[in-house]
């Protein structure tokens, strides 16, 4: 491998531009913008590796002769369109993708092994990503979040509801999962809001509570003094790093080019979970709707 690294940036929408905004600021990278046709993309013989930011039912077909290439490629988030397009992709261990929230600052708060998560995170209507619904375009966030910082957890109960509002597709979703190391989340997601908002709310096995806000990068903790003269709640800010999560992920991914570990970065097997989480939560919301269908 040379010292300039070369990828195929795949894609060259919103995404794609922030990317390539993003390592225009450093010229160790060089990148080759492929604005995809609706089929397959040959891997390029120079590249080190290749990103791609294409629409979520583009993954698939774009991701898979990459890989098969020998390529290490990461894909935005989510993995894929369906759980078994995603098999297909995290069998290959050079997969990677892009659950960008693992490097917001902010969630370095997020404790280890929460007990209780109540997640929110809405917006404002914007005609992007609406290729499929808010639990794969937006929801999948927070639920990777969840699985991510409970390791070694497996998902016992999901319980959902949703409704369509300016699409075919749920536009606004609620969930609750619950792991079986007892915790316990509940996600809101929503695309048809009239304000923005990117919270996480956690309690620990020991009661410490953490209001997060992901969006403005800042955190609160409240721990509980049972004893002594004035016994209550205690907050404190926590002191949160300043940078920049995407330009972060990107050069972890390029890190691990280099050889270098990158230990936030989401394997295929770990997006795969997300990916099966939110089709389970996507299930949740039809049976709901079968039990209880709109007049």
């Amino acid at each position: 491998m040379s010292a300039r690294l070369r990828l195929g940036l795949v894609g060259v929408g919103r995404m794609g531009r922030n990317y390539a905004r993003i390592f225009a600021d450093h010229p160790e990278v060089e990148l080759d913008l492929v604005d995809p046709p609706l089929g397959l993309v040959r891997a390029h013989a120079r590249w080190d590796g290749a990103i791609v930011a294409a629409p979520t039912g583009l993954h698939y077909a774009l991701a898979l002769p990459l890989l098969e290439a020998g390529l290490p490629v990461l894909i935005e988030k989510p993995l894929a369109a369906t759980p078994g397009e995603g098999e297909a992709l995290a069998r290959f261990d050079a997969c990677f993708v892009g659950h960008v929230e693992r490097f917001n600052p902010a969630a370095s708060a997020i404790c280890a092994s929460p007990r209780f998560v109540q997640a929110e995170r809405i917006a404002v209507w914007v005609d992007r990503g609406i290729d499929v619904d808010v639990v794969l375009d937006l929801m999948v966030h927070d639920l990777d979040l969840f699985l991510h910082r409970s390791p070694g957890a497996n998902v016992v109960d999901v319980r959902a509801n949703g409704v369509r509002v300016a699409t075919q597709d749920i536009d606004l979703a609620q969930a609750r999962v619950e792991l079986d190391s007892g915790a316990v989340g509940t996600f809101t997601a929503s695309r048809v809001s009239r304000r923005q908002s990117r919270t996480w709310r956690v309690f620990d096995a020991d009661g410490t509570y953490t209001s997060i806000d992901l969006g403005a990068r800042r955190a609160e903790r409240v721990t509980w003094e049972r004893g002594g003269d004035a016994p209550g709640p205690r907050e404190a800010r926590v002191d949160v790093p300043d940078h920049n999560a995407l330009e972060q992920q990107v050069l972890a991914f390029a890190g691990l080019l280099r050889g270098r570990a990158a230990p936030g970065l989401a394997t295929g097997a770990q997006a795969l979970g997300a990916l099966r989480l939110a089709w389970r939560v996507r299930e949740a919301i039809r049976a709901a709707h079968e039990r209880d269908p709109a007049p």
